[in-house]
C-alpha cells in the first residue's frame, strides 16, 4: 500500500530538480520505498533511487544501459547555444562511450593518468606542497576571513591539475569557467542567454585543449599531455589530436567541478560539528574524513544512462531509449546498504560499505585515488594552517539547480 507523502516527486513532475540543494532525504526514503523507478514526464527521465538498482545499471555487462547520451543537455536547448556546443558535443569522451570505443579511451587514459597508488607515489610530495601553499596563502589574507570555494578549493584543484596536464597558470580561469559552463549547460535549467554564455565557455575550453595538444607536438614537455601524444596502444596506434583534446577536456572538467565540491562539502561538515578541530589535532584521520564525505554527500549526486532495448528494472518496464536519472545521493543513504544513522557525519564510523561516488563497472572513475589524495591533503593542510577556523556564513552559490552535481556552496569563514 502506498504511503502518502506531501509533494512526492513521483507525483509532482519536475520537483526532483531541487535535490541538489539538499534536504531531500525524506523524499529519497519515500522514493526508495514506494517509487524506486518512476517516470518524470516534465523532465522526460525515469528516476532511479535504490542502491541495488543503480548498482545494477552501472555494472551492466550486457549493454542494456548505455552512457552514450550522458552529455546531452537535460533542458530544451536554445538554438544558438546548441550551435555553439555542436563542435564540442560531437567529440566522444570515455564517460560517454561503450566498448570498444570506451576501451580505447580508457586504456590510453589509465596508461598515462595516475590511477594507482604506485603511479601516484611520485606526485604525493608535489600535491602536499601545493595544498600547503594554498592553505598558507589563504591564512595570510589580511582580513582574516575568506570564502572556501573561490578562495581555496577551486584555485588549489586547478593548480594541481594544471601542473599535471601542462596548463599555464593564466589559462586556469578558462578551465574553471569552461568546467562550470559545461555542468550548467548540460544538467541544469536556465534561460537562453545564459545557455549561450555557458556554451561559449565550453567551446573556449575545447579550443584551449586543442591548441595545447598542437603546442605539445612541437614543444614536448614532462606533462600528461605530452605523454598522451607519445602513447601507443598494443597495436602501435596513437591517439588522434581530437582524441587527446577530448581526454584533456574530460579530465579537466571532472576535476574542476567534482574535486572542489568534495573538498568544500567535507569542510562544511567538519566545521558544523567538532570534526574540524579534531582533524587539526589528528591529521591522520583525513582519509576517513574524505570517505565519510563521499558516503554522506558525494559531489556527484546523479548520473545519466539510456536503455538500448526494453528492460524491466525494479519491477518497472522501461522501453528502449528511456533516459534514466540515477539518484546517486539517494543510493548513498539507502537503508538496505548497511549504514546506520546515515544523516550523521561521523568520520570515525566503522560501518562504511563501498561507495558508488565514483561509479561502478567498466566506467568506474579512473581518477578515484587521485581525487581522494588531493582532498586528503587539502583538508590536512587547511586544518594545520588554520586550526581555529570557524564557519561564519553559508549561502548557496549563484548557479542554477543541477540534476547531476551538488549545488556549490559559498562558505564564509574567519579565524
Amino acid at each position: 500500500m502506498t504511503t502518502p507523502y506531501p509533494g512526492c516527486p513521483a507525483h509532482a513532475p519536475g520537483t526532483i530538480t531541487g535535490h541538489a540543494t539538499g534536504g531531500f532525504h525524506t523524499a529519497y526514503a519515500h522514493l526508495r520505498r514506494e517509487h524506486p523507478v518512476y517516470h518524470d514526464r516534465e523532465l522526460g527521465l525515469w528516476v532511479v533511487s535504490r542502491h541495488r538498482d543503480i548498482d545494477e545499471v552501472l555494472r551492466d555487462r550486457h549493454r542494456i544501459f548505455t552512457p552514450a547520451h550522458s552529455y546531452d543537455p537535460v533542458q530544451p536547448t536554445d538554438p544558438e547555444a546548441a550551435r555553439i556546443y555542436t563542435g564540442v558535443q560531437d567529440v566522444p569522451v570515455a564517460a560517454s562511450t561503450d566498448p570498444p570505443v570506451h576501451t580505447r579511451y580508457r586504456d590510453a587514459l589509465t596508461a598515462v593518468w595516475p590511477t594507482s597508488a604506485l603511479q601516484l607515489a611520485p606526485w604525493h610530495t608535489h600535491i602536499e606542497k601545493r595544498a600547503q601553499e594554498a592553505a598558507k596563502a589563504f591564512a595570510a589574507r589580511p582580513t582574516r576571513s575568506g570564502e572556501l570555494t573561490a578562495d581555496f578549493a577551486r584555485p588549489l584543484t586547478a593548480r594541481i591539475m594544471s601542473d599535471l596536464i601542462g596548463v599555464a597558470p593564466d589559462n586556469e580561469p578558462c578551465v574553471i569557467d569552461g568546467s562550470a559552463g559545461m555542468a550548467d549547460l548540460l544538467w541544469s535549467f536556465q534561460p537562453p542567454a545564459e545557455q549561450q554564455r555557458c556554451a561559449q565557455a565550453v567551446l573556449d575550453l575545447w579550443n584551449h585543449c586543442s591548441h595545447l595538444v598542437g603546442r605539445r607536438r612541437s614543444e614536448p614537455r614532462d606533462d600528461l599531455t605530452t605523454a598522451w601524444i607519445d602513447h601507443r596502444d598494443e597495436h602501435g596506434a596513437a591517439l588522434t589530436d581530437a582524441e587527446i583534446a577530448s581526454t584533456l577536456m574530460e579530465v579537466l572538467t571532472t576535476n574542476a567541478e567534482t574535486l572542489g565540491l568534495l573538498i568544500v562539502t567535507g569542510l562544511r561538515h567538519l566545521l558544523t560539528g567538532d570534526g574540524y578541530r579534531r582533524l587539526a589535532q589528528h591529521p591522520q584521520e583525513a582519509p576517513a574524513a574524505v570517505e565519510e564525505t563521499l558516503r554522506m554527500d558525494p559531489p556527484l549526486i546523479g548520473w545519466i544512462r539510456t536503455t538500448t532495448r526494453p528492460v524491466t528494472l525494479a519491477g518497472t518496464d522501461l522501453p528502449a531509449g528511456s533516459r534514466l536519472l540515477l539518484l546517486m545521493h539517494a543510493a548513498a543513504h539507502d537503508e538496505d546498504h548497511g549504514v546506520r544513522d546515515t544523516l550523521t557525519f561521523n568520520h570515525r564510523r566503522r560501518d562504511t560499505p563501498p561507495t558508488l561516488a565514483f561509479g561502478a563497472g567498466v566506467h568506474y572513475c579512473p581518477g578515484a585515488q587521485y581525487t581522494r589524495l588531493v582532498a586528503q591533503h587539502a583538508l590536512t593542510a587547511l586544518t594545520q594552517a588554520l586550526p581555529d577556523l570557524t564557519l561564519t556564513v553559508e549561502t548557496p552559490a549563484s548557479r542554477p539547480l543541477n540534476l547531476i552535481l551538488r549545488r556549490p556552496m559559498a562558505l564564509e569563514v574567519a579565524w
